[in-house]
């Protein structure tokens, strides 16, 4: 057993506190070293908030026990008489003489934001299957819980409406706000001539009314009854999704995902940030989030800009800055031409984007600049390395980029996505490609990966760092996962921990595996940049090499395949550039 805590060495605890205890005495009953406390200060923002001691700072015990519960011992690291499963949590209790938690898994219990989200939506669902334009039936609610959050007395006229006139009220209440030219046109004459839109504005109203609290200011659901705005505007863009299952345009990025990469980029309060494609607005709201909670302070106006795709995620996104109160630039009207990839005027200091995944009409920007293409012409039927390519050039020297991809990039085969892919890599734009599991979004099944880009001239390391990070999530329900808090801390830790440790890096922490892998070894593989390719173990109990003609003949094999691959793709790219020629 390890070191048990000097209870002597305790700073004393205030009168009816929890203990309050130092860095090193966490390091102590924690049985880790000092800098990985300091890690967990510095890198998670839900780690416990430090208190002034009368000479130096420290922590409540109590909430470091429990956060600390969240964190398993990986199988390397635990003492002689600890079992698998051991958290720091129970080893910091244990050694402190605090309160050992229950260790048995127990079922989720429902909590009242919980019961309220399933009862506002249990009021909306019937509306959205019978109408037959589900679009606007999503946005008439965003709209009035747009509402809700920044005009409470506005809120206030609509919620005492009568039926007969809450159209009229409503009309009144929306074209006062700045951004009210972003409203269909033909929503405001359905509402008001349509007695089946009628009727749902005043129900939705009703249902909004019961469970979501008007303004701006986070108050407890224990103390109010119901939810606050923001986040009954974060939950229905998360469950229209869902009910609708498939987007013809952009896919809405889970939320845990989004609070990933704006960790993974964490930009600076005067950083330049954009989004080319910000769909609803979720990943640019979870920067601004992230930039809060940081304790940073707000970014200023006009360093945070996006441009969505369609003229529906255009009016969401709108909707969503200012429910958060967040300083977005999402331009004064939709995209003219949403197959146009443009990255904007650049250059950026944090590019964070989920575009749409393998478009097939796209079309360069007019306005492209000459040299875009530096890493290789993109195919024509596929815009992923298009996306890929213009994000690393518009960056800053010191810039990053967080971009979603399909899973396939990272390996693809395809002559022209091997040959771009290669090159980024080779160059130094590619630093970390992370590998995530399906079902993580709710209009797609797809595994994906985010590609953390750079530019060549600031590149750390002469090597690509991949993460696998496929077992880093949890069912969410029957058909979806959704990516956990210590998953997320784990990819954020090993990421930054090869940032700052000079490379090399291999470990395998909470079932998230990252492996840094050397150029020459990338481009002996064909510059596959999936985790997997580079981490076959050997097999125990035996140093005997394989029969040399069985990986002969295995790598002739190999070879053969290869080649037919590459000439079958080389075939489709030419067909398929034959059927979509360059739209000029």
């Amino acid at each position: 057993m390890g070191t048990m805590f000097d209870r002597d060495r305790r700073v004393p605890e205030s009168p009816g506190e929890q203990p309050l205890m130092t860095r090193a005495q966490i390091a102590q009953a924690a049985g880790v070293k000092e800098q990985a406390v300091s890690n967990w200060v510095h890198r998670h923002p839900d780690f416990p908030k430090p208190v002034q001691g009368d000479q130096q700072t420290v922590f409540p015990a109590g909430d470091v026990a429990a956060w600390l519960d969240r964190r398993k011992v990986q199988k390397g690291d635990l003492w002689a008489d600890e079992a698998p499963g051991m958290t720091y949590g129970h080893r910091f209790r244990s050694a402190s003489g605090l309160h050992t938690a229950v260790l048995r898994a127990e079922p989720a219990k429902r909590t009242p934001v919980d019961r309220l989200k399933t009862g506002l939506w249990k009021h909306l669902e019937s509306g959205y299957n019978q109408t037959e334009d589900p679009a606007m039936y999503q946005e008439l609610v965003m709209s009035l819980v747009c509402v809700q959050a920044i005009t409470p007395q506005g809120w206030a006229l609509i919620a005492t409406a009568p039926a007969q006139g809450i159209s009229g009220v409503f009309r009144h209440v929306w074209y006062a706000q700045p951004f009210a030219h972003i409203m269909r046109a033909d929503m405001m004459k359905k509402i008001t001539e349509d007695g089946w839109w009628r009727n749902r504005l005043s129900a939705i109203a009703d249902a909004l009314r019961r469970h979501v609290l008007p303004g701006l200011d986070p108050q407890p659901v224990e103390k109010t009854g119901r939810m606050t705005a923001p986040d009954a505007f974060d939950f229905l863009l998360d469950r229209f999704a869902q009910a609708r299952h498939r987007s013809t345009d952009e896919y809405l990025t889970p939320a845990e995902v989004a609070r990933l990469m704006a960790r993974l980029a964490d930009p600076e309060p005067d950083d330049r940030v954009h989004n080319p494609c910000c769909g609803s607005g979720e990943i640019l709201a979870a920067v601004l989030a992230h930039q809060r909670k940081s304790g940073l302070g707000p970014m200023p106006p006009g360093r945070v800009s996006g441009r969505a795709l369609a003229a529906r995620t255009w009016r969401l996104a709108v909707m969503n800055a200012a429910v958060h109160g967040a300083p977005i630039d999402h331009g004064d009207q939709p995209p003219d031409y949403p197959t146009v990839i443009d990255m904007g005027v650049g250059p950026y200091d944090v590019i964070v984007t989920n575009p749409p995944f393998k478009m097939d009409d796209w079309q360069p920007s007019p306005g492209l600049p000459s040299g875009a293409w530096a890493y290789g012409e993109p195919p024509r039927h596929n815009a992923n390395f298009a996306w890929l390519q213009l994000a690393a050039m518009a960056l800053a020297p010191a810039g990053r980029a967080v971009v979603v991809m399909p899973s396939t990039t990272a390996s693809s085969r395809s002559p022209k996505d091997k040959q771009i892919r290669a090159t980024m890599a080779a160059r130094g734009a590619v630093r970390c490609v992370i590998e995530l599991p399906g079902r993580l979004f709710r209009e797609t099944a797809s595994p994906i990966t985010l590609w953390i880009l750079g530019r060549p001239v600031g590149r750390p390391h002469h090597e690509v760092l991949l993460i696998d990070g496929k077992e880093a999530t949890k069912p969410d329900g029957a058909t979806h996962r959704v990516l956990t808090d210590l998953g997320s801390d784990t990819i954020v830790d090993l990421y930054q921990e090869w940032l700052e440790g000079g490379g090399g890096l291999h470990q395998r922490v909470n079932n998230v595996t990252a492996t840094a892998v050397a150029l020459d070894r990338l481009e002996q593989t064909g510059y596959d940049l999936r985790a997997a390719a580079y981490l076959r173990p050997a097999v125990r109990g035996t140093t005997q090499e394989p029969r040399a003609e069985t990986v002969v003949d295995l790598r002739a094999k190999l070879r053969t395949l290869d080649i037919a691959a590459a000439a079958a793709d080389c075939a489709l790219d030419h067909h398929l550039d034959r059927l979509r020629p360059w739209n000029h």
